[in-house]
């Protein structure tokens, strides 16, 4: 088995990242306790936790860019998250762009509970109190952070192109020319393992391999390159909706963020089980 990437304390990250669930599941209830029925909210208070709940997303993808250096590829793939959460992936994360996507989803669903509480003398801030600032500010924001996705688009689609161009189509030639067959190492012994690269050495397919790796290496580093740079634009776009939010509105935005993530991890988790039940119906 290849070996896990690691965390920031050389745990797997796969621990590393159900434990910063379990973290960001208290944050989002002492949110919500501070926010309250909106009555009685501690600005203090709620600075702190706010200020709190950035900071541990902010630990999220120092740990998630650590895990990249170590191998991308398994990053990209994120064996921690359920098929579910994978699916809907854009290179190894949420969309950008569904930041902005979100406060405007957000102010929306609370139109009619407000109309409700307006109705019946109560008043509470939130996400429906945007002023028209805000509302251009957001607006900006999410065309400014379209750009930079389209941007991450047109870059992962030249590497996937690139697969079939050169030099890769010229060295799979050769490749195949030294390896007509798929390769079977589990059924070869180490000393047919070695009898096996001596003979492709001398006939000169290592060169071929060693040129074919040498290419696909170069895809990977700009593959880490993007992720990376795709994690720094999650992480920018998020603190930059923060800033056009005031205090109660970045809660209740905060509080709404957290509880998509854990609701989508919670029913991955629950089909996952579902899917795994019935293989082992269909085995028996």
């Amino acid at each position: 088995m290849m070996p896990e990437v690691q965390g920031p304390d050389d745990e797997s990250f796969g621990d590393f990242y159900a434990n910063w669930l379990k973290q960001q599941e208290e944050h989002l209830r002492e949110l919500r306790a501070a926010l309250g029925d909106g009555s009685n909210i501690q600005e203090p208070e709620l600075k702190n936790l706010v200020q709190k709940v950035l900071a541990h997303y902010e630990e999220y993808y120092t740990a998630k860019d650590g895990a990249a250096q170590q191998d991308v590829l398994k990053v990209v793939q994120s064996s921690w998250k359920t098929p579910l959460e994978n699916a809907f992936m854009f290179i190894g994360g949420w969309r950008p762009t569904m930041v902005c996507q979100l406060a405007y989803a957000q102010a929306g669903q609370q139109i009619e509970a407000e109309l409700a509480e307006f109705l019946s003398g109560i008043e509470t801030p939130s996400m429906v109190s945007l002023s028209s600032k805000q509302l251009s500010m957001t607006s900006d924001l999410q065309q400014l952070t379209q750009k930079c996705e389209e941007d991450f688009e047109h870059r992962m689609a030249v590497l996937q192109q690139g697969l079939v161009d050169q030099p890769l189509l010229s060295l799979s030639q050769g490749h195949w020319d030294h390896h007509p067959q798929m390769p079977h190492p589990p059924t070869l012994s180490l000393a047919q393992a070695g009898e096996h690269q001596r003979a492709e050495e001398e006939a000169g397919g290592n060169d071929h391999e060693t040129e074919m790796e040498s290419a696909m290496d170069d895809k990977v580093k700009a593959l880490k390159d993007l992720v990376t740079d795709a994690d720094a634009m999650r992480l920018k776009t998020l603190k930059d909706m923060l800033h056009i939010l005031n205090l109660v509105q970045s809660a209740q935005y905060l509080v709404a963020a957290g509880q998509i993530q854990i609701a989508i991890r919670h029913l991955g988790v629950k089909q996952n089980g579902i899917h795994h039940s019935d293989e082992h119906d269909t085995e028996a």
